[in-house]
């Protein structure tokens, strides 16, 4: 059995002393110096008052970590040779205050214009100490007798004396004891494995910073003498990077690398990743790097995705860097198309959406057979594509990777600019967001609206431009319009066109401004441009994946889940009252901000389909489920509406259930029943009443 570690103390004197000799340290997982002024005031006040101040845990080893090397501006002293250090793991903004006042030291933190200055720390000698509520040390200098603190805890006695009484200095000097005599409590732990050490932190911090894996391997693997820091290393590859602009990679890549290059199983989970040895990681990290760098030229010139953010999943990369980490040479014939069979089969099947460690060490049994010249089987990896359609169903998200994965085929193309036939620039800052000066609608979204027309931000309505395209020409302009003055600047226009997989200006239906024309054909050339880089076979409609998740979610303002359409589960009979919850339903997401509407799914998320209100109806199938679902709306609604709906019948676990599209209204819709016309609106998960006045104001500020 262990034995539980002592407590012990040291005085201020000595504390100070070891930080200047560099024998106490701050391990570089430690989160930066961030306490006030004043609250460091505060923690001073409280030790001349001789308050408990908590205690201090120090891990005393011969290893050596990555440790702090300065706070801000103040440059810390190295640690010695030959001398047992003592990492704090608990305690360091309270070690560190106390450190930069005894200094009285000037510190300008990181990320921070300010100087702050630990010198301006006073001490109140007309104060009453035995006060509780009143501060004697403060951050600010009192207009009362006053004493630096740095002064106080420095100054001999013949210092004091030109402007001090001897009252005063009675008083400085039973301060001053009253610090350098203050036992703090400290705790040591004297176990050598570093391992110790970070569970130690782990569990003593569980209410504060949570250490990443990556900090953890960075002070297991930190090594002095062979000059090898992970943390530094990884931000010098960062900024490498800048240059084929994929800066934005994770290093939980080069973490996963390295566990299915080390490991005995090919495996990356956490607890594989710890128990790595540290001298093979430092032995083959060059490598590696070498081999990430391969893995981004090749996506940048062989795929042509020009930037990071674009990746459908910073995991792609490592199923790439072990490729080229075992292949040292460009590949070539049949391993080009297997690589890229790969890639985009991972794409588009929300592969690294969920568990990415476990489906990595399977993906790399993948890889290692493309290494061997053989053509991975993917039976049980299902592409979520099935046909144009799904396309234009897709709602473009910039985080989505599905989206992405379509954006990294436009991107393949090169796209021009509209205005003069150049080169679109894509950039990772802009990327990040759906509203990126980087995407276009090209049936503009605000035109759609104005003109009624719904989906219009399927991720066939996307293309990527240049953040400099002026986009003042195009605002709501029909497609018509902002392309024919397009045309009068830039004569190769069909060219530029044609760069975003719009074969044909004529014939994509942009000069008669239709847009079913436009997605349909836009569609099937994105979806032509795909399957030719796949075989699609065993594959699954998009929609029932993102449905899974919306479910998975439970209803919110945009999600509303009902078991059944008119049948009472209950009392075993049909229930018309249920059909004007449907309706009303249907009217809060026209009033608000539209939504979707899913029948046959109870409120825990089990599909229970649509089966019991089928048998009701005289037409026994989902056309009769549908007219029944339209002829509710027609009665409680009215007949204006049939634009602003889609419904479709997807399968969720076997079972066939309703989902229901809602686009926004134009204009306010009311839910009549029994005479009665009511206005509602979504609150949360909820379909709320408004009364006239509310109404009225809910009116003003919704359609404006």
């Amino acid at each position: 059995m262990n034995k539980q570690p002592k407590p012990d103390s040291k005085k201020y004197t000595d504390l100070i002393s070891e930080i200047q000799k560099g024998q106490i340290k701050i391990p570089k997982f430690q989160r930066d110096f961030v306490w006030s002024i004043d609250k460091t005031a505060k923690l001073l006040d409280s030790i001349l008052k001789g308050y408990p101040i908590g205690t201090f845990i120090l891990w005393e080893t011969n290893e050596r970590l990555n440790d702090i090397k300065n706070i801000g501006n103040l440059v810390l002293p190295p640690v010695p040779d030959d001398i047992k250090v003592q990492y704090v793991l608990d305690g360091q903004q309270r070690i560190t205050s106390l450190y930069a006042a005894f200094l009285g030291a000037s510190i300008q933190k990181e990320g921070e214009k300010k100087i702050t200055n630990y010198g301006s720390i006073f001490v109140d000698l007309e104060g009453d100490i035995d006060n509780n509520d009143e501060q004697i040390i403060v951050s600010e200098q009192p207009e009362t007798k006053n004493i630096s603190l740095k002064d106080l805890l420095n100054s001999k006695y013949s210092d004091l004396r030109e402007n001090y009484s001897n009252e005063d200095i009675d008083k400085i000097q039973e301060y001053k004891e009253t610090f350098t005599s203050y036992d703090f409590s400290t705790v040591v732990l004297r176990k050598e494995d570093i391992d110790s050490a970070i569970e130690v932190f782990t569990r003593i911090n569980t209410g504060g910073q949570t250490l990443t894996l990556f900090e953890i391997m960075s002070a297991k693997t930190y090594d002095e003498e062979q000059k090898f820091d992970m943390q530094d290393r990884f931000q010098k590859l960062l900024k490498q990077l800048e240059v084929s602009k994929y800066e934005t990679i994770s290093s939980t890549v080069i973490l996963n690398v390295l566990g299915l290059i080390l490991s005995k199983n090919k495996e990356c989970k956490r607890k594989v990743v710890l128990q790595l040895d540290k001298q093979r990681i430092i032995d083959i990290w060059d490598d590696v790097i070498s081999s990430l760098k391969e893995s981004i030229d090749y996506f940048r010139s062989v795929y042509r995705i020009p930037v990071s953010t674009l990746l459908p999943y910073d995991a792609l990369l490592v199923p790439f860097t072990y490729f080229f980490y075992h292949h040292k040479e460009k590949p070539k014939g049949e391993l080009i198309k297997y690589l890229e069979e790969f890639f985009w089969r991972i794409s588009l099947s929300y592969r690294y959406s969920s568990s990415t460690e476990s489906k990595l060490a399977q993906d790399i049994k993948r890889i290692d057979q493309i290494l061997n010249g053989e053509r991975p089987n993917y039976d049980e990896l299902k592409v979520f594509l099935s046909s144009p359609r799904d396309l234009i169903d897709t709602n473009f998200s910039a985080g989505n990777s599905y989206c992405k994965a379509v954006l990294c085929l436009l991107a393949y193309s090169e796209p021009k600019d509209f205005q003069d036939n150049g080169k679109v620039i894509l950039d990772n800052s802009w990327l990040k967001m759906a509203n990126s000066k980087n995407y276009h609608h090209f049936f503009p979204k605000s035109y759609l609206r104005k003109q009624g027309i719904g989906n219009e931000n399927s991720i066939v309505n996307i293309t990527l431009v240049g953040a400099d395209l002026n986009k003042r020409k195009i605002r709501a302009k029909a497609p018509s319009i902002y392309i024919q003055d397009f045309l009068d600047e830039n004569a190769e226009l069909h060219k530029s066109i044609k760069s975003h997989l719009i074969e044909n200006i004529d014939d994509f239906g942009i000069y008669s401004d239709d847009y079913a024309v436009f997605l349909e054909k836009r569609a099937t050339s994105i979806y032509n441009a795909l399957k030719n880089r796949i075989e699609f076979t065993n594959t699954e409609k998009i929609e029932d994946t993102e449905l899974k998740e919306l479910i998975l979610i439970g209803e919110n303002e945009k999600l509303e889940m009902k078991s059944t359409l008119r049948y009472d589960l209950r009392q075993n009979i049909v229930n018309k009252n249920l059909e004007y919850v449907i309706a009303k339903t249907v009217s809060a997401f026209l009033n608000s901000e539209g939504g979707i509407l899913i029948i046959g799914v109870d409120d825990n998320g089990n599909a229970l389909g649509l089966e019991k209100d089928i048998e009701t109806f005289a037409k026994k199938d989902v056309d009769g489920f549908e007219l029944h679902l339209r002829n509710i709306i027609k009665k409680h609604l009215g007949s204006n509406f049939e634009k602003h709906l889609k419904i479709t019948f997807p399968t969720i676990d076997e079972k066939t259930i309703c989902k229901v599209k809602i686009l926004k209204s134009g204009k306010p819709v009311f839910a009549n029943f029994e005479g009665k016309d009511s206005f509602y609106v979504r609150n949360g998960n909820s379909s709320i009443p408004k009364n006239r006045e509310e109404q009225s104001e809910y009116e003003k500020l919704h359609w404006k």
